[in-house]
């Protein structure tokens, strides 16, 4: 081969290399786009996450913020239960304090009249001394039925005649000697004591053996 055919094949490569160079910047370009597309993509999607993540922080604040608003009322309706409560056991506790007070002030009434009446019967007791016959009939039926309505209050006669001291039911007015075998006994009634219940309306009045 000559010298100007090899001269000639040198000059041509050049101009290859260089379509060969252009054609890899141009790949290079054309890969370079969808990596920028991605990179857009990932940034736009990355910034939803974000503004998703925002709204989420602010539901959770008003959801924090409602549930101590809540719990503030809880603890006011707790506290109004408490007092209502309180309010109803000290209603019911007067009401029974009430209701106590009515039936001991009834009671005390019932109890000031029979003591009045009490006298009646001693006046009873001695009519009857003076009264014989028909006339003593008569009367001991009426003192009978007055006795009755007195019992109906559960009033009753104290029963002391022959039976030992009893210093929160009775008075000892004197003590006489009447044997060994009555000592400490009562001896004489001079007075009849009542009761009503556990409540003695009047002592009995009584002469106790020495």
């Amino acid at each position: 081969m000559s010298k100007e055919k090899k001269h000639e094949q040198t000059a041509q490569q050049p101009p290859e290399q260089h379509k060969y160079t252009e054609t890899a910047e141009q790949t290079e370009q054309a890969a370079a786009t969808p990596l920028t597309e991605l990179e857009k993509a990932l940034t736009e999607e990355n910034e939803k996450l974000i503004a998703e993540a925002a709204a989420l922080q602010q539901e959770n604040d008003k959801l924090h913020k409602t549930v101590k608003r809540l719990q503030s009322s809880a603890d006011k309706s707790d506290t109004y239960l408490n007092q209502l409560v309180a309010m109803k056991n000290d209603f019911e506790s007067y009401k029974r304090r009430m209701r106590f007070n009515a039936e001991q002030a009834k009671t005390e009434g019932v109890q000031s009249v029979i003591a009045m009446l009490i006298g009646v019967c001693d006046n009873f007791e001695l009519a009857k001394q003076h009264l014989d016959g028909d006339n003593l009939k008569a009367f001991e039926m009426i003192y009978a039925q007055f006795l009755q309505i007195l019992h109906q209050f559960g009033v009753e006669e104290m029963d002391v005649l022959g039976k030992p001291f009893d210093a929160l039911r009775m008075n000892a007015l004197s003590k006489l000697d009447r044997g060994e075998q009555n000592k400490d006994l009562v001896v004489e009634v001079y007075k009849k004591g009542y009761v009503m219940g556990d409540k003695v309306l009047r002592y009995a009045e009584v002469v106790v053996g020495a």
